[in-house]
């Protein structure tokens, strides 16, 4: 410290400012050794988070907000940015991991697990490590990516700090206590305390808390004589201090259909107003639970049931186009009292929609594509939960309660210049619509590429007038249509990706992006393949060479996917 840094009518003679001076200094020297003391001690834990829609990515960053509450150093990293020989280095690892698919890694995880879970990983037995799984139990392979990280550590030799923790949908109990037990005892027992508030990003509205929008806008895309009816909205959020970017995902909270409700509490003879607002608000009363199908077995003495309940490929079968008012039509002997149904239900679950809209356009409103789930079936019609109650039940008197869900991997490169290809067939265009005005506003000189297609191009060519002013501008580079029941033999988006592959792999070279939305079961898996293939004749690579580039693109997250 210096004389010009006390105030100048500071009653001291010179030798006092001097020996202020000196013993500021001293104060000082101490005051930053013994801060530097501290971040060299501090414990450093490495967090790793395996995510597909953002949910692991979140909950990673809010361990590593504890850890650094109670004084470690956490160091955070996406699964894609650790390759094998780093992993052998750390000491301390914490996952926090979804499931993806029919049981498999998250994308930004596959690279990783499969050098992981190959014959040349080195032993890990200097690695202490510990699980958070999030999963949900409607799927058979409930948290099996955790399940697969926890069983192959183990094997290297590696020490497990903690039992695994496998969360359901409802995760923030569960998360919150494996912090609160793994995290302190990482740091012993000089620990802060800490409260759950403190990991947690202050937010008003939230998925505990959604935001009560209002619906401006219900717009029929598809034509009245289509297939399919897809649909286009456009919701208020003016007031709500939330934004939103381009790619992420607007999680809609809905309420069932009053008649459904109505029917299902004729089946089960049940009545009152308190059972009515539990089904209508709180339960899911479209697809069974596990615990429901076993008790409706048992109770109605339905062998073909109790059957396939032993073979998940023969329930799957089973259970196409049934929902909970069908198995309790079908099996009358299997009573229920009101408590006993509720008690079998799962919680009603918000849904998650690709936003088609980029919030630098849009910063009051978002826009959704959503495709309304109808169909008949054993003599009945049936209706998809969410879909149907934006197009049938919602008004702007409706309360649309909605919260977002951040992707930040699924995002438009920061370099305005370099290429992007997109694959979105059907409401897959949804993010890339989104992803058109991002780079409109931004003013992005990159090329865009967009495959597009659906059932028929006279009824289900949704947004075509946007995308033709797109293309006239030049903001659309290119555009490749699959419509796939306008001709004899089916075109599907993945026959134009390889009949146009080498200039595909001439904008990928170029440092192009590649991102895909849609199904996940078929298109995705289709487009990969396809995706492989155009990388490997073009590219003049053998099989092995094409993973590897495949992998690198993975890797640098230039190509991305948003399925479901």
């Amino acid at each position: 410290m210096n004389r010009h840094q006390l105030p100048n009518d500071s009653p001291y003679s010179e030798s006092q400012y001097a020996w202020l001076s000196g013993f500021f200094a001293g104060l000082h020297s101490q005051l930053v050794s013994n801060t530097n003391n501290q971040t060299q001690s501090a414990h450093t834990v490495h967090i790793l988070y395996g995510s597909q829609t953002g949910t692991a990515e979140s909950l990673a960053r809010d361990v590593a907000k504890s850890a650094k509450a109670y004084g470690l150093n956490p160091i955070i990293k996406s699964m894609d940015e650790v390759d094998a020989g780093a992993l052998a280095k750390i000491d301390t690892l914490l996952i926090v991991t979804s499931t993806y698919g029919d049981g498999e890694m998250p994308d930004n995880a596959q690279v990783l697990w499969t050098e992981v879970s190959g014959d040349a990983m080195p032993k890990l037995a200097q690695l202490q490590f510990a699980i958070l799984a999030l999963g949900d139990t409607s799927y058979d392979l409930f948290c099996q990516a955790g399940i697969d990280w926890d069983n192959r550590l183990e094997q290297l030799g590696a020490k497990r700090l903690h039992a695994r923790v496998d969360c359901d949908v409802e995760y923030e109990e569960l998360a919150q206590k494996w912090m609160q037990t793994v995290i302190p005892s990482l740091a012993g027992s000089h620990a802060a305390v800490i409260t759950a508030e403190d990991t947690k990003d202050v937010s008003q509205y939230n998925r505990k808390n959604p935001f009560p929008a209002k619906l401006l806008i219900n717009r029929l895309l598809t034509s009245e004589n289509s297939s399919k009816e897809t649909r286009h909205y456009e919701i208020s959020i003016a007031g709500s201090g939330l934004s939103y970017e381009a790619g992420d995902a607007l999680c809609v909270v809905a309420a069932n259909c009053p008649k459904l409700v109505a029917e299902i509490l004729k089946a089960i003879n049940a009545q009152g107003n308190e059972f009515e607002h539990a089904l209508r608000k709180q339960f899911e009363i479209k697809l069974p639970s596990k615990e429901l199908l076993k008790e409706i077995a048992v109770r109605s003495g339905n062998k073909e049931l109790a059957r396939v309940l032993k073979d998940k490929e023969a329930l799957s079968n089973y259970l196409w186009g049934r929902d909970i008012l069908d198995l309790l039509l079908q099996n009358p002997t299997a009573t229920f009292s009101a408590d006993e149904f509720l008690a079998l239900l799962k919680p009603l679950q918000h849904r998650a929609y690709s936003i088609s809209s980029s919030g630098k356009a849009h910063p009051e409103t978002v826009h959704l594509t959503v495709a309304s789930v109808r169909y008949d079936a054993f003599d009945r019609h049936h209706k998809g939960v969410c879909s149907t109650f934006l197009a049938d039940l919602t008004d702007e008197s409706t309360e649309v309660r909605c919260f977002f869900t951040p992707n930040k991997v699924f995002r438009v490169p920061d370099n305005n210049d370099l290429p992007m290809i997109m694959v979105g067939p059907g409401t897959g265009i949804a993010p890339f619509r989104a992803f058109l005005q991002e780079r409109q506003v931004r003013g992005a000189k990159g090329k865009n590429w967009l495959f597009f297609g659906d059932r028929n191009a006279a009824t289900d060519f949704i947004y075509r007038d946007e995308l033709e002013v797109m293309g006239k501008s030049g903001l659309l580079t290119r555009l490749d249509l699959a419509f796939s029941r306008d001709q004899a033999e089916k075109v599907y988006v993945q026959d134009k990706m390889r009949e146009h592959g080498a200039e595909l792999f001439g904008w990928i070279e170029a440092g192009g992006y590649f991102f895909v939305c849609g199904d996940a079961y078929h298109m995705a898996k289709d487009v990969d393949k396809a995706l492989h293939d155009v990388i490997a004749v073009h590219g003049n690579k053998t099989e092995q060479q094409a993973i590897d580039y495949l992998n690198l693109l993975k890797k640098d997250k230039r190509y991305v996917r948003d399925v479901y």
